[in-house]
């Protein structure tokens, strides 16, 4: 055996090994180092979330929309107090696992800056608390009007707020009516032969494709859901004569399946409809038939029998992201709940005796609505018209006088968050010459855009049906 010892060279054949090891050695301690750091500052922290998630645009333009918290580790339960939103407004919360969901009841303001604030958040295991926040700013949702036209077929123009950036996306010979839901427009026209059609588009007029009516007939009161893509209206037959036909039946249509029939539904033994309305955020809708009936019916669940809700004069609407309806019945107007049927009287206006002779209410949010109040002279003719907000609690913001006969207002529509108001006003009423549609308006009609907040006019624009409107004039 040789007791040889190992050359200089023989050793140094062997540090690449040794190096290696140790390397490794020294890497591992780093990374465990490194993941103890980790933890002790993810336990000295508290929870962190990384960027929320909000659909800017979709916030500002419909009820129910989320910003969503994402933490890096699962959550001790969170509450509602924890949580601000500046500036105010209302809103519930869900938390599950590492997420917090924060949705908001209505439509926040267009081109707002909001922070959404969470305090005291911590770990499910336990440690420090911390505070979550986002800041983000609103979209500006596109705003519609249709303009009839004597010398050039009828348009529905895009704008915006000021007024003075109108392109048309739109014209047809003759248009009736329209909405808008946030993807799509809903187009009624009138054929030669006075036939309804019904066209959807996308928001810039791209892709118009017709859907299938339940015959040849006209259609009145035009409405989309808030959500689900679904159209409603009205119809009767052109043919309709004593011995049979549609008259003022109930459909609802899918816009998804353009060429599907619409659906007719049974509102009872009158099936003859005068006014109607989805309910937000439900597979319902509140219907008013011709013998003064007021029902709700479920077309989740055609079969069932529709829920009577009592008579009625009038059903003014329902406020934007709640089964609040307004409803007008012989002993005055009323406000149902109609997730449990409850009703109260619509509270009054501050000093209403001053304002004159109510006229139409129109909900728009927090239990705060438009009104309409009419001043009648000595000769006991109409001598001024006003529009006013009222809160819920019946505080009153004046927000626009039409002293004298001359003007009046044909319809008042809240925004989507109730910010501002369109007042659609006919100059000159006596002069005014309707138009021969199937739905006549005055050939000259006039959108005042009104800040609820102050009552300061915003601007003037020309034409009607602006696309807050939920129903026809």
């Amino acid at each position: 055996m040789s007791t040889e010892r190992p050359t200089r060279r023989a050793l140094r054949g062997r540090r690449p090994g040794a190096t290696f090891g140790r390397s490794l050695a020294v890497v591992l301690a780093a990374l465990v180092l490194v993941g103890g750091v980790g933890a002790a500052v993810s336990l000295t922290q508290g929870p962190r979330a990384g960027a929320a998630a909000v659909d800017a645009q979709a916030v500002a333009a419909a009820a129910g929309q989320r910003v969503v918290f994402t933490t890096n580790q699962p959550l001790a339960p969170v509450t509602a107090e924890q949580v601000s939103v500046e500036p105010d407004a209302p809103f519930t919360i869900a938390a599950s696992g590492r997420n917090i969901a924060v949705q908001f009841t209505y439509a926040l303001d267009p081109d707002t800056e909001y922070t959404v604030r969470i305090d005291d958040v911590t770990g499910a295991s336990g440690g420090p608390a911390s505070t979550l926040r986002h800041t983000f700013t609103t979209g500006t949702p596109p705003l519609f009007v249709l303009q009839r036209q004597d010398d050039a077929d009828d348009a529905i123009f895009s704008t915006n707020l000021a007024g003075d950036r109108a392109v048309p996306v739109f014209t047809d010979e003759q248009i009736e009516d329209y909405r808008a839901s946030r993807t799509a427009l809903v187009v009624q026209t009138t054929d030669a032969a006075g036939a309804a059609r019904l066209v959807t588009t996308g928001l810039d007029g791209s892709e118009p494709t017709e859907l299938a009516l339940p015959g040849e007939g006209t259609i009145a009161g035009l409405q989309v859901a808030d959500q689900g893509g679904f159209v409603g209206y009205t119809y009767t037959d052109l043919d309709i004569s004593a011995s049979g036909g549609i008259e003022s039946t109930l459909f609802i249509a899918s816009l998804s399946e353009p060429g599907a029939d619409p659906v007719a539904i049974d509102v009872g033994e009158d099936s003859r409809v005068v006014q109607w309305a989805f309910v937000p955020e439900t597979s319902a809708l509140i219907v008013l038939t011709f013998d003064g009936q007021l029902r709700l019916v479920d077309t989740a669940d055609l079969d069932a029998e529709p829920v009577l809700l009592g008579g009625a004069l009038a059903l003014s609407g329902i406020e934007r992201g709640t089964a609040r309806a307004i409803v007008e019945r012989n002993e005055g107007t009323v406000v149902i709940d109609l997730t449990d049927l409850s009703e109260e009287p619509l509270v009054a206006a501050d000093g209403a005796e001053s304002l004159g002779i109510p006229g139409p209410v129109t909900p728009s949010v927090a239990g705060s609505t438009l009104r309409t109040f009419t001043r009648m002279g000595e000769d006991g003719f109409p001598a001024a018209q006003s529009v006013v907000r009222v809160d819920a609690d019946g505080a009153v913001t004046p927000l626009l006088e039409l002293a004298g006969p001359g003007d009046a207002v044909m319809q008042t529509c809240a925004s989507p968050s109730g910010r501002y108001a369109a007042v659609i006003v006919t100059p000159d009423l006596v002069s005014n010459a309707y138009d021969t549609y199937t739905r006549p308006l005055p050939t000259r009609i006039e959108t005042h855009i009104i800040d609820t907040r102050d009552g300061e006019g915003v601007t003037v624009i020309e034409g009607t049906d602006i696309s807050w409107c939920q129903v026809a004039i």
